[in-house]
């Protein structure tokens, strides 16, 4: 065994490329919903006669075609080889589905932010677990060099490694020798179930003396003061929007969340470089 390579992404997972329709979905929904109601704003209009709301609805639809069409001539024209890994088929029908989902809610008198809030979760959930799940890389026992998205790191560095199955994909944990594992190196690797052995052994088959560390305590210890600070941000803002109400305290809530996840991703660049 010299070489185990592995390919874990949304042309190859159906559990990636449903994540991946769920949120893109969701941001289809929104716009089929808004969609919609121009459309019902331009049928109301004409039946009306108000003719000037109709052509500021028409000035705005073409506007945004236009750009929507640049956009798309400018990705074409620089990734041409873009893969298509969704079917226009398939967003359609999650767009729909998030559409009609998005109106019932509506329909339930439920309030506007509510269903921004389930986009923004659909999205901003999803999102990051695939992103953090897909995985694509190599372990080459003969040349002692292991790879994962774009990272490549010394396998003699490697300490251990941690499996956790999840249905039809195994999560690989990868520890490292203390101070031999960099910020970029790998540490979640996930790999379908049936390579996940092969690939563990081969990432923990060298024998080789890990490298020397070359961290300088004073990063860490940076890393953890920004985090701190963040905390400490974060909570000054909660505290404030519990003491007020309307858009003060909904301003006051964002800025504490952004700022909790600063300070969580301060802590764990530490953490790492520790």
């Amino acid at each position: 065994m010299t070489r185990v390579e592995w390919r874990h992404t949304a042309e190859t997972s159906s559990f990636l490329r449903a994540l991946a329709l769920a949120a893109f979905g969701a941001v289809g929904g929104l716009l089929v919903l808004v969609a919609a109601l121009a459309a019902f704003v331009v049928a109301t209009s004409l039946l009306a006669g108000e003719f000037a709301v109709l052509a500021v609805v028409l000035a705005f639809a073409l506007l945004g075609a236009r750009r929507l069409a640049t956009h798309a001539a400018l990705a074409r024209s620089e990734n041409g080889d873009l893969p298509a890994f969704l079917s226009a088929r398939e967003l359609v029908a999650a767009s729909v589905a998030w559409a009609a989902a998005l109106a019932a809610l509506l329909a339930l008198d439920a309030p506007v932010w509510a269903v921004f809030a389930c986009v923004l979760l659909a999205v901003f959930g999803c999102l990051p677990v695939a992103a953090a799940l897909r995985s694509e890389g190599y372990a080459d026992t003969e040349a002692g060099v292991f790879e994962a998205n774009d990272s490549e790191v010394s396998l003699a560095a490697v300490d251990r490694v941690d499996r956790y199955d999840l249905g039809p994909l195994a999560v690989l944990r990868v520890r490292y020798h203390d101070g031999a594992g960099g910020a970029s190196a790998p540490r979640i690797v996930a790999v379908p179930r049936e390579r996940a052995a092969r690939v563990r052994d081969a990432l923990e088959s060298s024998d080789a003396t890990p490298p020397e560390s070359d961290r300088n305590p004073a990063i860490t210890r940076a890393l953890y003061a920004f985090g701190v600070g963040s905390f400490a941000l974060a909570a000054a803002f909660a505290y404030f929007a519990a003491a007020e109400s309307g858009d003060a305290a909904l301003v006051g809530s964002y800025v504490a969340v952004f700022a909790a996840v600063f300070g969580a991703l301060f802590c764990w660049l530490g953490y790492v470089e520790g």
